[in-house]
């Protein structure tokens, strides 16, 4: 009757004994869940938001006469994040064009440098108007975007804006940072119209995309 009765303690133990390796066990899962959920949410967090750009009027602006020519960079800049401070350093513009006469693709021989956009701070907006020069056009714009420009025609060019974003979290308290990235970033600015005519300083803005 004893050993009956010892037979069933022991029973009841391992019961017990089960018990808890299945609670540790559902316990363990629930952790892994949490920490996945939490691993998810500073991972969204962290996550690098990219700055809105625009070609202000849609438009660059060519002024003459030969031999010096001057254009007109005016971009505007704005920073959507609600936490992230932004700089975007290094920049340069390409112009490319699509030649009318079916040969492809035509681009300025140069690339034009823009000044740095530091610190953007959230929800702020910014200009960034510039004008550069050449003299010696034919080598530093090409043959084929002096010429029709010398003869006053409005050209529709892509704009290919290149730079470093750099983002930045800061603490809540504004104590230091909490997170800082760096990423190569193009800005396309598609149907910007390039000319010599002032009433394209009146047309709409174009958006840009990034990647």
């Amino acid at each position: 009757m004893r050993n009956e009765k010892k037979e069933a303690a022991e029973e009841e133990e391992k019961k017990f004994r089960w018990l808890d390796v299945v609670r540790y066990a559902a316990a363990g899962v629930v952790a892994l869940l949490a920490v996945g959920v939490l691993v998810g949410a500073i991972v969204v967090v962290l996550r690098p938001d990219a700055l809105v750009m625009k070609v202000i009027h849609g438009s660059m602006l060519v002024n003459l006469p030969p031999p010096s020519m001057t254009f007109t960079f005016q971009l505007e800049v704005d920073n959507p994040s609600g936490r992230d401070t932004m700089s975007f350093t290094d920049m340069s513009v390409a112009v490319l064009a699509v030649s009318v006469s079916g040969g492809g693709e035509i681009s300025m021989a140069n690339l034009f440098n823009l000044p740095n956009i530091t610190d953007l701070q959230p929800g702020k907006v910014m200009q960034v108007v510039t004008t550069q020069w050449t003299t010696n056009p034919e080598a530093e714009v090409g043959d084929y975007f002096v010429r029709r420009l010398s003869r006053g025609e409005t050209m529709a060019v892509t704009l290919r804006v290149q730079g470093i974003l750099i983002t930045r979290l800061d603490t809540l308290n504004g104590d230091g940072p909490v997170h800082t990235s760096k990423a190569n970033v193009t800005y396309t600015c598609f149907n910007v119209k390039l000319g010599v005519d002032k009433s394209l300083n009146s047309t709409d803005d174009v958006s840009c995309t990034s990647k």
